[in-house]
């Protein structure tokens, strides 16, 4: 399934997490992944953890007596501190004696720790938020296709020094054609970003992505959040016709993308996408409500 703005090679866009189980469409059996919407490289890639084997072997033998040789050689240089800090008298006195010569000890000092910087005041937050699906509502998908076509996908990037935080998820439905033998298949995106102090909302990159270019067909979402847009793409083959609905919203620290594409088999009823329309900004709206500060 490709998308029309970039050419037949260009697949219609799907989930910006490079790590995410992507949405895919098939045409007769052969299966078609939906690429990346949004910025390549956001995912979170943890890094390998590092192991140091223990030491076996003549090696090991080693180590073990370098290692009692280095104690005896510590304590035989505690034994001479102590004798110094004393007076560096032949006799060492206690250390209660050295204490009660000398000026009364100054308290240490209590150590500090730097807090670190409070996240960025706002409406929204991604606190308590443990499944970014717990956002969404894939039931209206159903009318098209009903069947999972694979577990539902979320990530959590927590907010950090870096990055003030971001959610993903993504439900992937199909349901068997009229013919018997080919799938029509359905899923739901949804993107949140938000928006650290002083920085430029993702909004402004999302929408000038979605909104410019030859054949671009696209609007403003003026009932929802500070500022909106909704963008459409289709696409038609020999087998298939798809329908790309997308709505992009941007409100106080938070910008959020909803993604519906649809998949059809010919001879199938087609999809009106005023319908995807609705569903998409019933979406943006329940994930603001559940991303407000409580």
């Amino acid at each position: 399934m490709t998308d029309p703005r970039h050419g037949p090679d260009r697949p219609l866009a799907g989930n910006a997490d490079p790590t995410a189980q992507q949405p895919h469409f098939s045409k007769g059996e052969e299966t078609h992944p939906v690429t990346g919407y949004g910025r390549p490289g956001q995912g979170y890639q943890p890094p390998p953890p590092q192991f140091v084997p223990a030491p076996t072997g003549p090696d090991k033998a080693g180590l073990i007596a370098a290692g009692v040789v280095g104690s005896v050689v510590l304590l035989a240089a505690g034994v001479v501190i102590g004798v110094i800090i004393a007076g560096g008298g032949s006799e060492p006195r206690p250390a209660a004696d050295a204490a009660s010569s000398s000026t009364p000890a100054r308290p240490s000092p209590i150590p500090t720790t730097t807090p670190p910087p409070a996240a960025a005041p706002g409406t929204y937050s991604m606190n308590g938020i443990a499944d970014a699906c717990d956002l969404v509502d894939p039931s209206p998908l159903h009318k098209w296709s009903s069947a999972p076509d694979r577990a539902p996908y979320h990530h959590e990037t927590p907010p950090t020094d870096d990055r003030p935080g971001r959610l993903s998820c993504q439900f992937t439905y199909k349901s068997q054609s009229g013919d018997g033998v080919h799938w029509n298949q359905a899923a739901i995106d949804l993107e949140v970003e938000f928006t650290a102090a002083g920085a430029a909302p993702a909004y402004d990159e999302w929408k000038h992505e979605d909104t410019t270019g030859p054949g671009a067909n696209s609007g403003e979402v003026t009932e929802i959040g500070s500022q909106g847009y909704w963008h459409t793409a289709t696409s038609d083959s020999s087998d298939t016709t798809g329908l790309d609905y997308v709505v992009g919203v941007q409100d106080d620290n938070v910008s959020l993308r909803v993604r519906i594409p649809v998949l059809r088999q010919h001879g199938e009823p087609p999809v009106n996408p005023d319908e995807l329309g609705v569903i998409a900004r019933n979406q943006a709206r329940q994930t603001l409500d559940g991303l407000k500060r409580r």
